[in-house]
């Protein structure tokens, strides 16, 4: 393993940037967590921290700054776009394209926060996975995210609790279901939720990928002074309702 007697030149280079996101403390251990990313052979908060033989501090602290989230990943990332839009080279073009995907993030454990057993059209079975929403940037000269967010497994008790609250009536007969076959019940639940989606009080029981892909458009083109970027992506997102969205709302091509 390759110890650190200083912060790699990239990571001083353009930490400052950052510098306004975070308090002195919290920005000493983002400094820290990047370098140890580019660096270390096993990017554990311990082996992350165990690399700096200078500033040797108790690992406890990188743990407690991660859990802890001391800054908003929302200023954070818009800090980076900045960045990113500050040099010619990697400002968004006017031929660029924005583009929108879904990634699974794998994971050996099925007890991690907000996981989820899912289909892997790669692999050709499931996995236990995080689900992520991704909308990137990408030219002839460059690529890099813009933005994403976790997609969430529908919480089951929470959507029978919203659909009843919302007037929205459930047959009778299906609660046998809940257990004598959980699986069909929830699916039978989410086909309810989809089939009312103008009630606003049913819209936001559950944030699908159709629902977070308009967002992160909306929230982008709110926040940034961009050229009128076409939106690329897969034959999944490929609804009426978003396709109409981009259309006529953001007025996106």
């Amino acid at each position: 393993m390759l110890p650190l007697v200083e912060l790699p030149e990239i990571v001083r280079h353009y930490a400052p940037w950052f510098a306004s996101v975070f308090s002195p403390e919290a920005f000493v251990q983002c400094q820290r967590y990047i370098s140890g990313l580019i660096v270390s052979d096993h990017q554990t908060v311990e082996g992350i921290n165990r690399i700096f033989v200078i500033d040797v501090r108790n690992q406890s602290r990188l743990n407690r700054w991660l859990t802890a989230r001391p800054g908003s990943i929302e200023v954070l990332n818009q800090a980076r776009l900045e960045l990113m839009a500050s040099r010619s080279g990697t400002q968004m073009k006017p031929k660029g394209v924005l583009s929108l995907d879904d990634t699974l993030l794998t994971h050996d454990g099925k007890h991690v926060e907000k996981i989820a057993y899912l289909y892997d059209h790669t692999q050709g079975w499931y996995v236990w996975a995080h689900h992520l929403v991704n909308l990137h940037s990408s030219d002839d000269q460059t690529a890099y995210p813009v933005d994403c967010q976790l997609w969430e497994p529908v919480a089951v008790d929470a959507l029978e609790t919203g659909l009843k609250a919302a007037g929205i009536p459930l047959r009778e007969r299906k609660y046998a279901l809940k257990e004598s076959d959980p699986q069909t019940w929830r699916h039978d639940l989410w086909n309810l939720w989809r089939r009312h989606p103008k009630k606003p009080a049913v819209r936001g029981l559950y944030q699908s990928k159709l629902l977070i892909a308009p967002q992160l458009l909306t929230k982008f083109i709110a926040t940034h002074s961009v050229p009128n970027l076409p939106v690329t992506f897969d034959n999944w997102y490929t609804q009426p309702a978003f396709c109409t969205f981009l259309d006529q709302t953001l007025r996106l091509p």
